[in-house]
């Protein structure tokens, strides 16, 4: 004879398993407000052997629209217009002028307030255009941005003009 109590169900359901439905319905949650929000931060890392930016190999991708940008500072943005062939998900680029700035092309120079940025059009034929058609003598207007990149055969605003401020996706920051 056994004189162990029956057990009784009350219709609770264990804590093992509340924990476990708990856990999986905040994955869930997670995930889907993951792919529904922007990311804040991403890191960008450029495999290719020549780079516009032969220094930068990581930079830290900050997503946030620019209140201020400067000259110097490193801007990324989704390809279109001319750059919108690149398989990358962001081009990335130094700015060299801001609104207000002087740009003269001559002769082969890119000059920004006097001070030569870059220098020759070396992918000019991809264009289908002489370097010379490139030529401006202008103020960078309001809202627009001059891009460049270091190396030689960077594809930048010489060749396709100014960047408009609201194609920035946000700042990027060398980590090396």
């Amino acid at each position: 004879m056994n004189s162990a109590a029956p057990v009784v169900n009350d219709g609770s359901k264990p804590s093992n398993q509340r924990g476990k439905f708990a856990a999986f319905f905040l994955g869930v949650l997670l995930l889907v407000v993951g792919f529904w929000c922007k990311p804040i931060l991403t890191l960008g890392f450029d495999p290719q052997s020549e780079r516009c930016l032969p220094d930068l190999h990581l930079a830290l991708l900050v997503h946030e629209d620019p209140q201020t940008v400067h000259d110097g500072d490193l801007i990324f943005w989704k390809p279109s217009g001319a750059l919108a062939g690149f398989k990358e998900q962001f081009i990335l680029k130094e700015v060299a002028g801001v609104p207000g700035d002087h740009v003269t092309i001559r002769d082969g120079k890119v000059q920004i307030n006097g001070k030569t940025v870059v220098q020759g059009f070396p992918l000019a034929r991809f264009y289908h255009r002489s370097a010379n058609d490139f030529n401006r003598d202008e103020t960078i207007p309001a809202g627009e941005f001059f891009m460049v990149g270091v190396h030689p055969l960077s594809n930048d605003s010489r060749y396709w003009g100014y960047l408009d401020a609201h194609q920035i996706s946000g700042f990027a920051y060398k980590l090396f």
